[in-house]
């Protein structure tokens, strides 16, 4: 074992501010030279800054001093450390993202002085960090990518005070639990990634190719390569009969849900287009695994009481009364239109319902759609039960008054009679609709940006389900009233707008959807401007560890 190595010479004594930004640093300590710079040159990716203040957060507490390599070197906290980093690869991270090869080499030789004992000591430092920050928020910030998100980071953890109670207890591989996502869906994806995980660098499983249509009731030998499929798909829950040449009842109820989910005709009848679902490599899986974690690292933590769920690309609402609810309600939504009237991806917490709500109309959509109408025909905004108001600005919008347009409730206004209210900067919003017919439709990104829901009155059930005063009865009078009334919710509702092309239900069946916005691809190139020099592009995949795995800082 390398000798430990004496103290860096420790700085003057100096206050230690609340913010790290703002806290004294000295440039004559090696630690302390490098957190200024922001920069490790041994390190395969350089710039920390990302994580810089977490850094310099962790040796304040030491004073400016080595917290791995010092005169109290743990040799159990430095397996642990690596072991941490080798196991990456379970949540859909890569070891080589955090230099652990190079880490091990460092620490393994003899260490010649202090300046260098400083430097390896902060290159552990910042590995860990940047896992365990990629780990829980994710390794691309959602805010950077190039679609409509509303949602703010997870709180941060206090990696300093954690970090320093496991290395003195050293119990560093805690800490893998405490920084994991908690969120349902992250711990769902995360067992069929590690189930399939094993399958990397392989091909498809079986070539499932009849040659011919097949259609419930007929036998083939590729049934038993269908099953196979079905089964790592997540489609059906165990594989009952594997020897069976039949497709049989199950197995046609589970293709048309993938029929389903992938935009093809739901029938059961296996074509060309249907085959070729199940011929994709265990590689394009993990692929879509990947991104869904990352996603899913974006998600705050579970909290108790009810939560309602839009996933974008799924064109479903999911509301559960708790994060373990069994049963909870369904329901077909349209969302907003591809490529310009995306529904963002956001998190906020729903406030009050408005029944028969009036419809304050955008600005761009009075001007695009309606005015070229009412250019032609005098009668229209009439007709349409559309008026002209006086909106006054507040204060902190610099005052002053101007002219808007909304339409009145009734059959004609397209918020029907309810819309759910979560004050978001998007200002979108869940609603009702009086035209129906296009929750038949099996693609439904139709809107403007707000979400319509086909069944108003039960989500409406849902949400005032415990407030006093409301029952079904009472839902229906509002919905039927001749005037808007407001209604508070005694306590919010959490409501998620998520996008997921890879996601995992409350049985957990797993379900693939078609990227509407294209998202997938945006994600992916995100990731890959991460990509570690050393790691090379798909390293795992091809090492049979994981599939176009990235890194980040």
């Amino acid at each position: 074992m390398p000798a430990a190595l004496p103290e860096v010479a420790a700085p003057l004594p100096a206050a230690i501010e609340a913010t790290p930004a703002a806290s004294f640093i000295p440039a004559d300590n090696p630690i302390g030279n490098l957190l200024l710079s922001r920069q490790h040159p041994l390190l395969a990716r350089p710039d920390f800054s990302r994580i810089s203040d977490y850094v310099v957060q962790i040796y304040q507490a030491s004073n400016f001093q080595p917290i791995w390599l010092n005169a109290n070197r743990s040799e159990k906290n430095l397996t642990d450390l690596f072991g941490i980093l080798d196991n990456a690869p379970g949540n859909a991270l890569i070891p080589a993202a955090y230099d652990v090869e190079r880490l091990k080499q460092w620490v393994a030789a003899p260490l010649p002085d202090n300046a260098t004992a400083a430097s390896y000591d902060v290159a552990l430092t910042v590995s860990l960090v940047r896992f365990l920050h990629d780990l829980r928020q994710g390794r691309v910030d959602p805010r950077d990518v190039e679609y409509p998100v509303h949602i703010a980071p997870k709180p941060a953890l206090d990696i300093a005070g954690l970090l320093k109670q496991h290395l003195e207890a050293q119990t560093l591989g805690e800490l893998v639990t405490v920084f994991e996502p908690k969120a349902r869906q992250y711990q769902q994806l995360k067992q069929i990634w590690n189930r399939l995980q094993p399958l990397a660098g392989q091909s498809a499983m079986h070539e499932f190719k009849p040659g011919k249509q097949l259609r419930p009731g007929d036998k083939h030998p590729h049934i038993v390569y269908l099953r196979q499929n079905l089964l790592a798909m997540g489609a059906i829950a165990d594989n009952a009969n594997p020897d069976s040449k039949v497709y049989d009842a199950d197995l046609a109820e589970a293709v048309k849900k993938v029929q389903q989910q992938q935009g093809l005709k739901a029938d059961g009848v296996i074509g060309s287009a249907t085959a070729a679902l199940f011929n994709r490599p265990p590689q394009e899986k993990l692929a879509q695994l990947e991104l869904a974690m990352e996603r899913s690292r974006w998600i705050p933590d579970p909290s108790d009481g009810p939560m309602i769920l839009v996933n974008i690309p799924a064109f479903e609402l999911w509301a559960f009364n708790s994060p373990d609810d069994a049963n909870p309600i369904n329901m077909k939504v349209i969302v907003g239109k591809s490529p310009d009237k995306q529904t963002p991806v956001l998190w906020e917490e729903m406030k009050y319902l408005e029944f028969m709500p009036y419809w304050n109309i955008p600005k761009n959509i009075f001007e695009k759609e309606i005015l070229p109408k009412a250019a032609n025909n005098q009668g229209y905004l009439a007709s349409q039960e559309i008026e002209l108001v006086k909106h006054q600005n507040s204060e902190e919008k610099g005052g002053g008054s101007y002219m808007r347009a909304r339409q009145r409730p009734g059959k004609k206004n397209p918020l029907g009679r309810v819309k759910f209210v979560f004050p978001n900067t998007a200002d979108v919003y869940l609603h009702d609709t009086p035209s129906r017919a296009a929750f038949n439709r099996p693609r439904r990104d139709l809107s403007h940006g707000c979400v319509r829901v086909s069944e108003p009155k039960r989500l409406a059930e849902f949400v005032l389900g415990d407030q006093q005063g409301w029952d079904k009865d009472t839902i229906e009078q509002a919905m039927s009233a001749p005037k808007t009334r407001h209604v508070t919710l005694k306590r919010s509702v959490p409501v998620l707008f998520y996008y997921a092309t890879t996601f995992v239900d409350h049985t957990n069946q797993l379900h693939v959807y078609p990227d509407i916005y294209g998202q997938d691809e945006l994600l992916q190139k995100a990731l890959n401007k991460l990509h570690a020099p050393s790691a090379g592009s798909n390293q795992l995949a091809a090492s049979g560890k994981m599939a176009g795995a990235t890194a980040s800082q």
